[in-house]
């Protein structure tokens, strides 16, 4: 009997516990995500009566905010840059998207609320939600705009050593006041405008991946730094012809130089060498197949290759072909990385949270995501780097008086022309900015090149 009542006695109470640790969970991590989801009912009725917090810049501008219509009492929603910031403020019409869902939990909850309601009683004062920063700097995603406009693709301009996104751009864009009116339309256009190409859109990232094939060629080859090899524009691995970009022959190059010239058939002979697995290894390090830690919508990188994939697959990814597909917001991680002694930072884009009376919480910590590249291999990519600027496939990167460091990539599109990929930041040794761009079917990389140097100068300009 005492046995029996012993073990009834541990059951109820193992059943009690976990309903204690399931409220307890429900409180602290799932009640914001259910308060923003689009799909809760209590959301329009909150809606109405609450006027939803600003979003604002860096810099204290607002992007978007909340009034009243004249003779109602409902609020709509205002955007003083609705198609530049479309993608990632996203909208509150058909659902949400962006910021606007990912914060709708600050966005519509009321600091100090017995005081606001106690005063809205007797003043007539409006019931007025949290407000949120962002890390966004607004003069550089208009100039990303406007440089973008009209050419399909994505920018993306980051802080290597804290994460902070300063921009980011997606074209073709929308616009998020009419997004009722046009939901139908926009859905069904085949350019995908709703889609934010900079951490959504999955391209083939082209000669932009051999950063990674770099960093385990000298993590992995001993005398990788010194060996030569004699490029003659094209070579065969089994059945795979590999060729540099219009048949050009590098000749006697080494890695930097191979590097800085973007020589296909060194970097094929490289993974070939190393291996799928190898490749696999410090790719999933710089996190292919894995989060990002991004709190907006993205997609993961993907990278294919095993220690069973065949030599033609291997020297295809090897200059970031094959079955390797990139987010631009991913690649401008990587490049981040390597300016930033081989660590990648968690990108985010809300800076804090800021109270109807300008009080500050919630304010985000900058952490480390990932570690993809030691200190020396960091050094010598951005070395490498150095040198496309300098004298190879990058010199419209220039900066006067600033040393940058950067990677063009030309990805090969078998539904029509090349993409064209650019990644680099400035200044090298202390980088300030990364960025990431690229355009869809604009040819070669070295078309990607002058929108990512604008925006770097522009920034070092303000900073």
């Amino acid at each position: 009997m005492k046995k029996n009542i012993k073990f009834i006695f541990w059951f109820y109470f193992s059943l009690f516990l976990l309903l204690i640790i399931h409220l307890v969970k429900f409180k602290v991590s799932d009640s914001s995500d259910l308060i923003s989801n689009s799909y809760n009912p209590r959301l329009n009725s909150i809606e109405a009566t609450i006027k939803r917090g600003t979003i604002y810049d860096r810099n204290g501008e607002a992007l978007a905010y909340s009034e009243k219509i004249s003779g109602d009492e409902k609020y709509i929603r205002n955007y003083n840059y609705p198609r530049e910031f479309s993608h990632i403020l996203g909208f509150i019409s058909n659902g949400k998207s962006g910021v606007e869902s990912k914060y709708n939990f600050y966005l519509e909850s009321l600091h100090n609320e017995l005081f606001q309601r106690i005063n809205a009683v007797f003043n007539h004062s409006e019931l007025t939600a949290d407000s949120i920063v962002l890390t966004i700097d607004k003069d550089l995603q208009l100039e990303a705009y406007r440089l973008l406009e009209g050419k399909k693709g994505a920018v993306v301009a980051l802080e290597p050593d804290t994460g902070k996104i300063l921009s980011m751009v997606s074209y073709p864009d929308f616009d998020p006041e009419n997004i009722s009116q046009n939901w139908q339309e926009l859905s069904e256009d085949e350019e995908s405008p709703l889609i934010n190409r900079a951490s959504q859109g999955l391209y083939p990232p082209g000669s932009t991946f051999k950063i990674i094939t770099a960093a385990s060629a000298i993590e992995n080859i001993d005398d990788i730094m010194s060996r030569r090899y004699n490029c003659k524009g094209e070579e065969y691995f089994d059945d795979k012809k590999i060729r540099c970009f219009n048949l050009k022959a590098h000749g006697n190059v080494n890695l930097t130089g191979a590097f800085a010239y973007s020589c296909n058939t060194f970097f094929s002979q490289l993974g070939n060498e190393l291996g799928g697995e190898k490749l696999r290894l410090n790719a999933e390090n710089a996190l292919f197949n894995k989060d990002l830690g991004y709190e907006l919508e993205y997609n993961k990188s993907s990278f294919a290759l095993t220690k069973y994939s065949s030599q033609s697959e291997i020297v295809e990814t090897s200059i970031g072909q094959g079955k390797t597909l990139a987010t631009p917001l991913h690649m401008a991680m990587i490049a981040a990385a390597a300016g930033n002694n081989g660590i990648m930072m968690k990108p985010y884009v809300l800076d804090y949270v800021k109270t109807y009376n300008d009080k500050i919480k919630n304010q985000t910590v900058p952490v480390m995501q990932a570690k993809p590249f030691s200190p020396d291999t960091a050094y010598e990519i951005t070395q490498m780097m150095e040198k496309v600027v300098e004298e190879g496939t990058g010199v419209q990167a220039k900066i006067k008086g600033v040393i940058t460091a950067g990677k063009t990539g030309t990805a090969e599109n078998s539904s029509g022309d090349d993409h064209a990929w650019f990644v680099g930041f400035a200044p090298a040794d202390k980088p300030k900015i990364c960025v990431c761009v690229i355009l869809e079917n604009a040819g070669s990389g070295s078309k990607a090149v002058p929108t990512a140097q604008k925006l770097m100068q522009r920034y070092l300009e303000k900073s």
